[in-house]
């Protein structure tokens, strides 16, 4: 066998071991858009949509007149980090008596990254070495409790 048919081996071996790992996971609520062709504004109420589609993922904070129904595939290859295939949140709206206001979904297509602020908050005080982390409290506790001498003990 030659160098180069061996390194083609285990590539071949490494490729066919890592493409067979893929775990494809979904979480959340998956809403089957025929179901959600059944949700009529101003008629389907509250009752009607848990009925179809089960309790929300989230509801509105403040008021309990919105609802969320969030869904998430992904796929993961052996040890890398999860691939979103797809992600749906369909969000449905109710009005004071209970039935359908708005209803919409939103996609993968919909979604807006956001950077992160990586500034820090300065904070006043010492900052400490490695020699005084360790060698710090060095003489500070002689086994003597200081509050023993003030009580007259």
């Amino acid at each position: 066998m030659t160098l180069k048919s061996i390194f083609y081996n285990i590539s071949l071996l490494a490729f066919v071991g890592l493409s067979g790992c893929e775990v494809i996971d979904i979480r959340g609520h998956e809403i089957d858009f025929e179901e959600l062709k059944k949700v009529k504004v101003g008629v389907t109420t509250k009752e009607q949509v848990a009925e179809f589609f089960g309790t929300p993922s989230a509801v509105s904070t403040f008021n309990n007149k919105t609802w969320f129904y969030m869904s998430e595939t992904t796929s993961t290859r052996a040890f890398f980090s999860p691939v979103v295939l797809t992600s749906n949140i369909t969000r449905i709206e109710f009005d004071e008596k209970g039935h359908v206001k708005a209803l919409d979904s939103l996609s993968e297509a919909n979604k807006v990254v956001i950077a992160h602020v990586h500034r820090s908050t300065p904070t006043a005080g010492h900052e400490f070495g490695v020699l005084e982390q360790i060698f710090g409290n060095v003489g500070r506790f002689n086994g003597k409790d200081p509050d023993m001498g003030r009580r007259g003990h």
